[in-house]
């Protein structure tokens, strides 16, 4: 419990202002960087894989106030994103096409009991090492 409302107090600040065109979570690798795109209520984030640049897989993150919900029959294994404890779940993919896909969801609290901001974090993958790949990358997130 303890680490789940130390990892929102280190999330919140950065990602309340999510609707306001926030910035992607900072990466503790000097050599990887976000490609960032910012909507009227929403920033998405997204980080190919090191090894496999240009090809369509990596790790994503949505800040924003839309709602995702993954499919809880698919619940692969849990994880972390940061320092968070999460849920992944397998995502499902066109003609499964990236059978090792996952995504999970983070709800931080707010100034209401049920927070408007939200987190989804995705990641593609074809392979298991890929899959190892992205897990090792969201474990790496820092948001300040």
């Amino acid at each position: 419990m303890k680490r789940t409302a130390l990892a929102a107090l280190l999330l919140a600040p950065s990602l309340a202002s999510a609707q306001a065109g926030a910035t992607c979570p900072a990466l503790n690798d000097a050599d990887l960087a976000w490609t960032q795109r910012n909507g009227d209520d929403y920033t998405l984030c997204y980080l190919e894989l090191p090894s496999a640049i240009a090809t369509g897989k990596g790790l994503g993150v949505y800040l924003g106030a839309r709602s995702f919900k993954p499919d809880k029959k698919a619940r692969a294994e849990k994880g972390t994103v940061g320092t968070q404890v999460v849920t992944w779940y397998k995502k499902a993919t066109v003609n499964d096409a990236r059978p090792y896909s996952r995504e999970t969801t983070i709800v931080l609290p707010g100034e209401k009991p049920k927070s408007k901001v939200r987190v989804y974090v995705w990641i593609d993958a074809a392979t298991q090492s890929q899959l190892d790949e992205a897990f090792a990358l969201a474990k790496k997130l820092s948001v300040k």
